[in-house]
């Protein structure tokens, strides 16, 4: 009998981006992405990371978003100085003020900072 531990690596092999999960969630920003008014102003709203990939999150908030929405990220990954910005990601799917996003546009600065979390997590668990 399989356990859900061995399933989520089975799983993970085959993920064109694998994703690791994060031992000490760690905190985020984001900000819906829309048309501003006059008296509309950019609203941030902070969420806590809870697994990661090279192209999207999982993400617990209490932000007023809806899958198909896009919003702007600030990741605060861990021994990092600086977070990582993803000017755009898309709200893919939801359950229970849990989100998953999607990685639409970020910076080569950004996919650095990612990459070299992801190398550090990995190695760890390995």
């Amino acid at each position: 009998m399989q356990t859900a531990h061995h399933r989520r690596l089975v799983l993970n092999k085959f993920r064109r981006y694998p994703r690791v999960r994060v031992p000490t969630p760690f905190t985020c920003s984001l900000a819906r992405l829309e048309s501003k008014g006059w008296f509309r102003k950019s609203c941030e709203d902070v969420g806590v990371v809870y697994d990661l990939s090279l192209r999207g999150v999982r993400v617990s908030t209490e932000a007023s978003i809806k899958p198909g929405d896009q919003v702007s990220l600030a990741l605060r990954l861990p021994k990092q100085a600086a977070p990582a910005e993803i000017a755009v990601a898309t709200v893919c799917w939801t359950k229970d003020q849990i989100y998953g996003l999607a990685f639409r546009k970020l910076s080569q600065t950004a996919l650095s900072r990612l990459n070299k979390y992801m190398a550090i997590m990995t190695m760890a668990k390995a």
